[in-house]
């Protein structure tokens, strides 16, 4: 399993943004209603707290031989990745043989 690096990175701008407003280094006063402030807040920490395990499973999906193969075959510089014949059958790229 890979997730495109784009995704992630959007994934962690919302998980910093999260953990911004729940911990009041991002302040919300002005910028939304009074009474939305509380639970806006609140719901952040949730987000924050979620995403932020979501992020380390994320990572920790991608220390996988298949996740890092993938990404180096995404490379156009890269022509050929000789594997086992079990990695390379598995493998979503053409560029993997064995």
């Amino acid at each position: 399993m890979s997730i495109d690096p784009k995704w992630r990175f959007i994934l962690g701008l919302l998980i910093t943004t999260a953990i911004g407003v729940s911990s009041g280094a991002l302040v919300l006063t002005n910028a939304i209603p009074v009474e939305w402030i509380k639970p806006v807040t609140a719901w952040c920490g949730i987000i924050a707290f979620v995403g932020s395990a979501a992020q380390t499973t994320i990572s920790g999906l991608g220390m996988g031989s298949q996740a890092r193969i993938a990404a180096a075959a995404s490379l156009p510089e890269v022509k050929q990745i000789i594997a086992a014949p079990e990695t390379a059958k598995a493998a979503p790229s053409d560029k993997v043989t064995s």
